[in-house]
């Protein structure tokens, strides 16, 4: 069984990406923390009636909660652009051997024992070589092979690996 699909990188797919990666790491977990305690705080202060203090604890909180965030999404739409193999869509092939990715003469292949884990977010499957390194699926441009795509991966990666949540691309 083989599946074979094109590939165009959106600034939203590596958004996505960059996000999960983010809100699972240890540092990512911490800033939402934090940005949620001094929310807190601030509207504390606020009800006290000490709204320059709350201001402060509001900027602050405003950093983590919101300025990261979208500070992520304009480098990851910087990332794509300067990025040259993301200008032209990559053809995707998995099949019983691994994941094959060719753009015009280039080609690379992974066997199925190089990827950590597989795990799917609403907008991508996400398959990661390392924890920094994977190959992002836009569900855009898997389209109705999604299924088959879920399925070609699920038979041959070991289920403790694969946290893909939908069967379906919608």
């Amino acid at each position: 069984m083989s599946v074979k699909f094109d590939v165009k990188m959106t600034k939203e797919a590596m958004f996505d990406f960059m996000l999960y990666t983010s809100l699972t790491s240890i540092t990512g977990i911490l800033g939402i923390v934090a940005g949620g305690l001094l929310l807190m705080v601030g509207i504390k202060q606020l009800l006290a009636g000490e709204i320059g203090r709350a201001a402060t604890y509001f900027m602050f909180s405003a950093i983590f909660l919101v300025i990261n965030p979208v500070n992520m999404k304009i480098r990851a739409g910087e990332q794509v652009k300067r990025t040259p193999m993301f200008q032209k869509p990559l053809t995707y092939e998995l099949d019983e051997n691994g994941v094959k990715v060719t753009q015009d003469d280039q080609s690379a292949e992974n066997s199925w024992d190089d990827f950590r884990k597989v795990i799917s977010t609403n907008k991508s499957i996400i398959m990661f070589i390392t924890k920094k390194r994977a190959i992002i699926l836009p569900k855009e441009s898997l389209g109705e092979q999604y299924a088959e795509v879920v399925k070609v991966i699920s038979a041959h990666m070991p289920a403790k690996k694969v946290n893909i949540r939908h069967v379906s691309a919608s």
